[in-house]
């Protein structure tokens, strides 16, 4: 009976280490941010791609031919997407600049239409277009069996990989992630780079995760939008607008206190508005022609967007 409890105790443990990252969009504990999200500020302005082949193993395959560069300009769902076929990859440039902030600095939105059929891309960010730092992926999803092309891989089996969630939302990437050498890391990043996972578990062919481990996700893709197909990449911590304490030319500070978010004005305060990451006012504070200073508490851990007049700020709250 001891020996029948182990088995069935180590079965769960597994299933726990294999489900451990956050699950679909709109289920509870998912870190999805839908595109149309006040979180976003900025978005790509430039782009530059080397596209794979259909299939990687058939050389005479052909090249994906779905989109072209400036499809992925600009917000998502806009203009297409732009696929990458097997191995194929895209640079995309930031005028703004992306800034390791509170809590998530950008997402990546492709175009996957249900929970379940994801194609995979590893994402580098770069100070210069030259050095490259990738976040560090962990894919859990089995490799005893090869996903088809229409295969299901599942989110709460993925973490640092683009192509996380479905459409119409992002996959959020936090810049702390990142394990380098570089220490610290360049203060401003201007380049988001998407490589193609070649989701075939053969050694030769397939991609690795940061730990060595075989990705699984559909393949082979022999058809024009073969591969992780891109739609945009939103930013959420720029440059300009990531000092938490800078005071804005309205005057309005905003600053946290252990648990509790001060919001400080030189003059009366407009109508505060705070949102989560998936676009939800979860507090309206209606504002009187007296109110110079306000305080929030009780908000859930997680990112924050706080709206006062023009003035918008992210907050990361404990």
């Amino acid at each position: 009976m001891f020996r029948i409890i182990l088995l069935f105790y180590c079965f769960l443990q597994t299933g726990i280490v294999q489900s451990q990252f956050p699950p679909a969009a709109g289920k509870e504990g998912s870190t999805a941010i839908k595109a149309d999200s006040n979180c976003f500020i900025a978005w790509a302005v430039s782009a530059e791609s080397q596209i794979g082949l259909r299939d990687i193993s058939t050389p005479d395959s052909g090249f994906a031919s779905i989109g072209s560069n400036n499809s992925v300009l600009g917000k998502a769902l806009k203009d297409g997407v732009l696929s990458l076929g097997d191995a194929g990859e895209v640079t995309l440039y930031f005028s703004s600049g992306i800034v390791n902030g509170e809590g998530f600095d950008f997402a990546v939105f492709e175009n996957a239409f249900n929970d379940s059929f994801l194609e995979l891309a590893h994402v580098e960010i770069s100070a210069d277009g030259k050095k490259f730092f990738r976040f560090p992926s962990i894919s859990l999803s089995e490799t005893n069996l090869q996903t088809d092309a229409f295969g299901a891989t599942y989110p709460e089996k993925i973490h640092n990989l683009a192509g996380k969630y479905r459409m119409p939302f992002g996959t959020p990437f936090d810049i702390s992630e990142i394990d380098s050498n570089d220490n610290p890391l360049p203060p401003v990043f201007y380049y988001v780079r998407l490589i193609d996972v070649v989701g075939s578990i053969s050694p030769v062919l397939g991609t690795v995760d940061s730990k060595g481990n075989l990705i699984n996700d559909p393949w082979p893709t022999n058809f024009a939008s073969s591969g992780f197909d891109l739609d945009a990449v939103g930013v959420i911590n720029t440059a300009q607008t990531n000092s938490r304490h800078a005071m804005d030319k309205e005057g309005i500070r905003i600053s946290q206190t252990e648990s509790k978010i001060w919001i400080h004005s030189n003059q009366p305060l407009s109508d505060i508005m705070v949102y989560d990451f998936s676009g939800r006012n979860v507090l309206f504070k209606k504002a009187n022609r007296y109110d110079t200073e306000f305080y929030i508490e009780n908000l859930q851990r997680g990112s924050y967007i706080i709206k006062t007049g023009t003035h918008s700020q992210i907050i990361w709250v404990e």
